[in-house]
């Protein structure tokens, strides 16, 4: 009972909270008009206008495909590759120098050699998008393959599993907490990732439909841009949430049973 009083408190917090935001730039753009301050019904307009219609297929569906494709490239390279890594410790002399040398390079930086390389493609802009999001997920996964408990590795050699097997069947499901939260970690700097590179030499795109709109001095339409941003990022949280609630029951489970046998 306490819980369910506790969940509506916040609940009503927080839509109090938005509120009293939206009513405070609603009498700002009324009372001190700008053009940097367009009225709300003015974002709300250019908000629906992006969401159906041909805006939809010329700036939102094609940053969409990009964003999945090059976040879906990082999570399953940085997978593959982060559990390998952890697994095998003798790879980590070899690979360690150059993952630590390359997680440094600001993914903003390679935007100008990817340019050169492959031009203003849907390919150059997949690139970066993967590069800039797939260190979080290639580091998770190396931490948790080298945080499984050795007895089960144990076990697995025991019952004759090779190599392949122990890293599917022993490894990836006592790795995919640390997995699943590089991957939050992932989706936002994917999402960062998509706008800028849209920024420079595109034709398309919510990123570049943003800087149209504040080159033609459109501010409802740079506002409404980035709240179908938000939009985006808050639908794509949701569903791998949703998705890793599902995947991870049985590690909720498992902790708890846990738990409850410390307290006995």
């Amino acid at each position: 009972m306490v819980t369910s009083s506790a969940r509506i408190v916040s609940l009503v917090l927080q839509i109090a909270t938005i509120a009293s935001l939206v009513l405070v730039w609603q009498w700002a753009a009324l009372s001190h008009p700008a053009p940097y301050l367009p009225p709300l019904e003015a974002i709300a307009r250019g908000y629906w206008r992006l969401v159906q219609g041909d805006l939809l297929f010329v700036a939102v569906l094609p940053s969409l495909y990009r964003l999945l494709v090059g976040f879906l490239a990082a999570v399953v390279l940085g997978v593959i590759a982060g559990l390998a890594i952890g697994y095998l410790r003798a790879l980590d002399p070899w690979v360690r120098p150059i993952l630590e040398y390359l997680r440094f390079i600001p993914a903003v930086a390679i935007l100008p050699a990817a340019l050169l390389l492959l031009g203003p493609t849907d390919a150059m802009r997949i690139f970066v998008i993967a590069f800039g999001s797939i260190f979080p997920v290639l580091l998770a996964a190396i931490d948790g393959a080298r945080r499984v408990d050795p007895t089960l590795l144990d076990v697995a050699r025991v019952n004759g599993l090779s190599t392949v097997q122990q890293i599917v069947r022993v490894v990836m499901p006592a790795a995919l907490p640390s997995i699943f939260a590089g991957i939050r970690i992932a989706l936002g700097l994917a999402l960062i990732m998509m706008v800028i590179s849209e920024l420079i030499a595109a034709d398309d795109g919510i990123g570049f439909y943003i800087l149209r709109s504040q080159r033609l001095f459109q501010t409802a339409g740079v506002y409404a841009g980035v709240l179908v941003i938000g939009t985006i990022g808050w639908a794509l949280t949701a569903g791998l949430l949703a998705f890793e609630k599902r995947v991870l029951a049985w590690h909720r489970g498992w902790r708890g049973l846990t738990v409850a046998s410390g307290n006995a």
